[in-house]
């Protein structure tokens, strides 16, 4: 099968970016996540996936690991970028800024990660969240942002 091809058609199905994050001793590391999909409701689960070669795997898979899930902005595409980057280590002030501006989020704990293909689909057991107010998404089709 025609990879390329694949994904262009995966594509078409627009989605919702998100940013997960989790704190790397006295900072932060976070990546861009189009893959983000609600599970259950009781218990509370989400999922997302990563790429098993991602530079980053080894912040995400950790046992007991804590994670915000954000849902970003529509005036977040410049987050987006740097977090789909390897400049993806930031400090306490510009965690801040992504969480503040953001649609709300998600802080949740490792809940399994399972093998599947060149990717680990990552379970979430959601603790708790924050909606935030009069924002609208940031969107992902076609390989490019809408709004």
């Amino acid at each position: 099968m025609n990879s390329q091809k694949l994904r262009n058609c995966f594509s078409l199905f627009a989605t919702g970016i998100t940013s997960i994050i989790s704190k790397n001793k006295n900072n932060y590391i976070g990546i861009t996540v189009n893959s983000f999909s609600s599970v259950s409701l009781n218990p509370p689960l989400v999922m997302w996936c990563i790429d098993k070669k991602s530079s980053s795997l080894i912040y995400f898979i950790k046992k007991n690991l804590e994670y915000k899930i954000i849902f970003l902005s529509n005036h977040q595409k410049n987050i987006s970028n740097q977090l789909a980057s390897s400049n993806n280590i930031f400090d306490k002030k510009i965690y801040q800024s992504i969480v503040n501006n953001s649609m709300g989020y998600l802080n949740c704990k490792l809940y399994k990660k399972i093998n599947a293909g060149d990717h680990f689909i990552i379970l979430h057991k959601v603790n708790n969240f924050k909606i935030l107010k009069n924002k609208k998404p940031l969107i992902f089709f076609k390989k490019k942002y809408s709004t």
